[in-house]
C-alpha cells in the first residue's frame, strides 16, 4: 500500500499535514459568541480588579462607561486615558497567551472549540494569532467580522480569513 505503513496501517508522518475535511466541524456563531461572553468575565473581571487595585476606586469611577454615553453624563474630572489602554492591552496579552499555549481561552475550552491553522488544522503560529488578535480588536472589523461568518461556508470570520485560522470543534458532535 503506497503511503501506508505496513506495521500499523497508519499514514506516514508526511501524510499527516492535513486532516480530512470530513472530520473537521467548524464552530458556528453561538458557541463562539458564548465563549466570548465567558472570556469577558473570566479574563476581563480579574484584569479590572487588578487595575482597580493599582489605580484606586476614585480613578475607576471617573472613567466613562456605557451608560454615561447613553445618558450624556460627563464626569467632573478628566478620565485617565491610560486605564482603557492598559485594560485592553492586558486583555489582549492574556488572550494571546491562552491562544498560543493551547489554542483555547477558558470560554473556547468550555465550548469545546479550538483555534487552528485553516490549512493543516494544526496549532496556529504565533504570527497568525497576532494577526487574528489585531483584526479581532479593531473596531472597524469587529462587527463586520461576525456578519461574514453568517455567510461563509466554513463559518470563518473576517479575522479568521485574514489570519488563515479556523475555529473547529475539539469533540465530535452527534
Amino acid at each position: 500500500m503506497p503511503g501506508k505503513s505496513l506495521k500499523k496501517n497508519t499514514p506516514h508522518s508526511k501524510d499527516k499535514k492535513k486532516l480530512p475535511s470530513s472530520r473537521v466541524i467548524y464552530a458556528g456563531f453561538w458557541p463562539r459568541f458564548l465563549a466570548l461572553c465567558v472570556d469577558i468575565f473570566m479574563i476581563g473581571i480579574p484584569i479590572s480588579l487588578v487595575i482597580y487595585l493599582f489605580f484606586g476606586y476614585e480613578t475607576m469611577q471617573n472613567q466613562p462607561g456605557f451608560m454615561d454615553a447613553i445618558e450624556g453624563i460627563s464626569t467632573s474630572k478628566e478620565p485617565n486615558p491610560l486605564i482603557p489602554l492598559l485594560t485592553m492591552g492586558l486583555w489582549s496579552l492574556v488572550t494571546l497567551a491562552f491562544w498560543h499555549h493551547s489554542g483555547q481561552t477558558p470560554g473556547k475550552k468550555m465550548a469545546h472549540v479550538i483555534i487552528v491553522d485553516s490549512v493543516s488544522f494544526h496549532k496556529a503560529t504565533l504570527v497568525q494569532l497576532l494577526v487574528r488578535l489585531l483584526f479581532f480588536i479593531l473596531p472597524i472589523f469587529a462587527f463586520a467580522s461576525f456578519f461574514v461568518m453568517l455567510f461563509h461556508p466554513k463559518k470563518r470570520t473576517l479575522h479568521d480569513i485574514i489570519s488563515r485560522t479556523a475555529v473547529i470543534y475539539t469533540l465530535p458532535l452527534k
